[in-house]
């Protein structure tokens, strides 16, 4: 017992408890035992706070799993990408490459084992761009799974778990060719501790000007006039040693082809006519940002004889409106000059004869 506002002290382990009395009568031994759970909590509380976490391991990747993978952010609508596996995933999330890889690991010291998250992306966009060149010599090694752009995304479905190579063929599409980026991709995905295995990816693209070749062989006509040249001709286009195709040229085309493509072009014309020679002009038209090609003039030409009329270089028509002229071989119609060289000959022989005469009476 106690006064009235007696305090009292004591202590439980290092907590020290001050109590004091309010007019009734206070249970010392209570208060103690209160102040002794609260002191416990806290240092429950504290040990928790500068214990080491325990690390939670990620889940395993399930046996016979399968993946998606959704490309998005494509521009051109149809463009074919493909997917080639490079390495497989084993149950713990390492990878491993496949065999068709392992020369492209030896030559280049990029093995799928040592690309992860703190890989930087210059040096995953390395190992791509080395992959791809080994993938294209061999793709027929690897395996492929092909999907075309709709809606500017592209899916994968059915996977097996591992890391992709992903590439897409150049596509022309609004005026911009579109040319994908090599992209090493890994699917399943560790999100946190668990493995996703629907995935998702942004392509990656090159955007330039679109080059388009325009390409064209003309027949042009010299020394002859429309009435008595061929109604047409045929001549022979190749790309290389390949024949890409065989056209007729007449009035009604203008005596012109044209055709879109890059290629290595050549032509000849197929059974020139009687009476003529064919001559080919090649003129490469002048690469800008959105133009290339050839132009090819293959001109028959009709050798003229002293006296004709001459004629002209065209394409159409039966006049020599608008052409160069033939060079005349002579001119009939001018008899004064002949005449006077002809006079002049006779005097001079008759010159020397006097005077080898004169020579001989000495």
């Amino acid at each position: 017992g106690g006064r009235e506002g007696q305090t009292f002290h004591g202590w439980e382990g290092s907590a020290k408890v001050t109590l004091t009395l309010d007019g009734r009568r206070a249970s010392l031994a209570g208060a103690l035992a209160r102040v002794a759970a609260a002191v416990t909590l806290a240092v429950a509380v504290a040990t928790l706070a500068v214990a080491p976490a325990v690390a939670h391991a990620a889940e395993r990747v399930p046996a016979g799993a399968t993946c998606s993978l959704t490309v998005q952010k494509c521009p051109a609508e149809g463009q074919a990408f493909h997917l080639y596996r490079v390495a497989s995933m084993q149950a713990d999330g390492s990878l491993v490459a496949v065999e068709a890889l392992s020369q492209a690991v030896a030559d280049t010291g990029k093995d799928p084992a040592s690309l992860g998250k703190k890989t930087d992306a210059q040096e995953l966009a390395a190992a791509a761009a080395s992959y791809a060149g080994y993938v294209a010599a061999d793709p027929a090694a690897f395996q492929k799974a092909d999907a075309a752009a709709s809606g500017g995304t592209v899916r994968f479905g059915e996977l097996e778990p591992g890391m992709y190579l992903l590439v897409a063929d150049a596509t022309v599409s609004g005026g911009n060719t579109y040319t994908a980026r090599p992209n090493l991709v890994v699917v399943p995905r560790l999100d946190g501790w668990t493995y996703q295995t629907d995935c998702t990816v942004d392509a990656k693209f090159e955007v330039t000007p679109a080059r388009t070749y325009h390409n064209r062989v003309t027949k042009l006509w010299r020394g002859d006039s429309a009435s008595v040249r061929p109604a047409s001709v045929t001549v022979a286009i190749y790309n290389g040693t390949k024949l890409y195709k065989q056209v007729k040229l007449d009035a009604s085309n203008g005596w012109t082809y044209a055709w879109d493509g890059e290629g290595s072009w050549s032509v000849r014309e197929l059974g020139v006519p009687a009476g003529y020679t064919c001559s080919l002009n090649q003129a490469q038209a002048a690469p800008t940002s959105s133009n290339a090609g050839v132009n090819f003039q293959l001109t028959n030409s009709k050798p003229t004889t002293p006296g004709g009329g001459g004629g002209s270089s065209h394409s159409g028509g039966s006049g020599s409106k608008g052409g160069s002229a033939v060079t005349k071989t002579g001119d009939p119609n001018n008899a004064a000059l002949p005449a006077a060289l002809m006079c002049a000959g006779a005097v001079l022989a008759l010159a020397g004869l006097w005077a080898r005469r004169r020579e001989d009476a000495r």
